[in-house]
């Protein structure tokens, strides 16, 4: 596996909690550059949360860029949490948790990252519309 994307920035303004990685074969047999340059790769999203040492690999997607700067990336949400193994992604889940591991980043399992925050609990947050939010809300939001 090798990172397409990671973005560590905010998407430009507001405060995301978490930093957006985006994996994908590392040989090249995922990915496809359409013959006007958008590139387009079959992969893994990661969510690295910024407040906490955990993570969650989300179900498969394929972000695109163009070289002149548009393109598709979705951001982490509730209903891309999934079980492992993925399939067809066994190895890649493999290999991102071994990683995640050396650094003691702990993987969240999809069952407690759906379970209901507090009640009463407000998160500002664009992922999700409330007003019951997810343990995945509490550390995986963004606010533009």
């Amino acid at each position: 596996m090798v990172v397409e994307h990671a973005e560590f920035g905010h998407y430009g303004s507001g405060y995301a909690s978490f930093v957006d990685v985006f994996m994908t074969r590392r040989d090249g047999s995922a990915r496809r550059v359409d013959p006007d340059g958008c590139t387009t790769a079959e992969g893994l999203p990661v969510a690295l949360c910024r407040l906490a040492p955990i993570a969650r690999i989300l179900s498969p997607g394929e972000p695109s860029h163009h070289p002149d700067g548009r393109g598709y990336h979705s951001r982490p949400m509730l209903d891309a949490v999934t079980d492992m193994p993925i399939p067809g992604w066994e190895e890649g889940c493999q290999q991102i948790s071994q990683v995640l591991d050396r650094h003691r980043i702990t993987l969240v399992s999809p069952h407690l990252l759906s379970r209901p925050a507090l009640p009463h609990l407000k998160i500002d947050t664009n992922l999700d519309d409330g007003p019951h939010y997810s343990i995945f809300d509490v550390w995986f939001h963004w606010m533009d």
